[in-house]
């Protein structure tokens, strides 16, 4: 009877955090989308990343996200804030590491998400001086998995390179590698995991790939309910082990209900996108997190400040979500912790399965 009680006022507590950062919205983790350009041509992009310049001319200038930078500092600590870099790949521009220094001297806790095909000695060293807190490198699996996924042949030596370049001098406060679930690379976690432990690779985070961007072209790769059970239950069982060579996580991507939840990740679910998450994309654009539907988007850094809109917009993330999930969730009893799952979730319009991962996972 004590653990049954203990676990309804820890829920409840669970509950009333969610609604409180709803009202507060603090700002604790900042996207910004620095390009679209990229330096590969993955088959699971869900930007829809490209290998020339195309989207080049409407990228932000570096004074523009300075200016931001500086704006936000004004109405929030930086040092509570994390920084993070993303792409396309945020190395293909040249100012990265100098917009990332001057972050660092605001107080920002600065980060990057790279594809770690560019981290060469010069790079990290680069890196270093700059005060980077945080850094995660994408890699797919074993290596004929990983350069097929990144549609790259050697890509898999190249980024070890740059991994083992990164480890062997820990300037960084966190790292991991995130690596995208897909049908190539289910079956061979184990091995993954175990090159990565030999790697010396301190976490990975896994993520199942979903129908955004170029993954909708390929559908193939998309793992199904039986997989999606698998990968949980994999991280479950090592997580429960006790091998501590290597942390095994899974990235926010919705709730899993009470056999896996606070199994797979270190908390319960929760989606803070647009209420403690935001992100500025390549061409000033503002929203939630950025796996989210550019169907959100909230107004434009050329209009208003990043401050302004996180103040005064952002109103379907923190008090519309029900109505908009209510086609899929109406009824459900695990509404109160669910909360439709991650809001990406409702852009999948290609995608035929369900879009709730606990109904997913239920009958597996």
């Amino acid at each position: 009877m004590k653990n049954i009680e203990d676990n309804i006022l820890a829920l409840n507590s669970i509950v009333d955090r969610k609604e409180k950062l709803k009202k507060e919205h603090p700002l604790t983790y900042l996207f910004w989308e620095s390009t679209l350009r990229c330096n590969l041509d993955c088959l699971h992009c869900g930007s829809d990343c490209v290998k020339d310049n195309s989207s080049k001319s409407k990228e932000l200038d570096t004074y523009t996200i300075k200016r931001e930078l500086i704006d936000i500092a004004k109405h929030y600590k930086p040092k509570n804030i994390t920084f993070a870099i993303i792409g396309g790949e945020p190395l293909v521009r040249e100012d990265i590491i100098e917009v990332g220094a001057f972050s660092a001297k605001l107080g920002y806790n600065w980060g990057i998400t790279t594809n770690g095909m560019l981290l060469s000695d010069k790079k990290v060293a680069q890196l270093k001086e700059a005060n980077l807190k945080t850094i995660s490198v994408s890699l797919d699996g074993l290596e004929p998995h990983h350069d097929k996924l990144r549609n790259h042949k050697g890509s898999y030596k190249i980024v070890t390179q740059g991994i083992k370049r990164l480890l062997a001098d820990r300037f960084f406060d966190k790292f991991d590698i995130i690596c995208c679930v897909n049908k190539l690379n289910i079956n061979h976690l184990d091995e993954f995991i175990k090159e990565l432990i030999a790697l010396e690779v301190p976490q990975v985070r896994f993520t199942p790939i979903f129908s955004h961007g170029r993954a909708s072209e390929n559908i193939h790769l998309m793992l199904e309910n039986e997989d999606v059970k698998k990968l949980l239950d994999f991280i479950k069982e090592y997580r429960m082990s006790g091998d501590n060579r290597i942390k095994v996580t899974l990235s926010e991507e919705g709730y899993y209900g009470p056999e896996f939840e606070c199994q797979i990740r270190d908390d319960f679910h929760y989606c803070g996108s647009g209420i403690e998450i935001g992100t500025i994309l390549y061409d000033g654009r503002v929203m939630g997190c950025p796996s989210v539907s550019r169907k959100f988007i909230e107004g434009t850094i050329q209009n208003s400040s990043f401050i302004e809109l996180w103040n005064n917009k952002f109103y379907k993330y923190r008090a519309g979500k029900k109505k908009m999930f209510d086609s899929q969730c109406k009824g459900c009893e695990h509404w109160i912790l669910c909360e439709g799952g991650g809001f990406h979730l409702l852009d999948q319009e290609e995608y035929a399965g369900t879009l709730c991962q606990y109904q997913k996972v239920k009958g597996c």
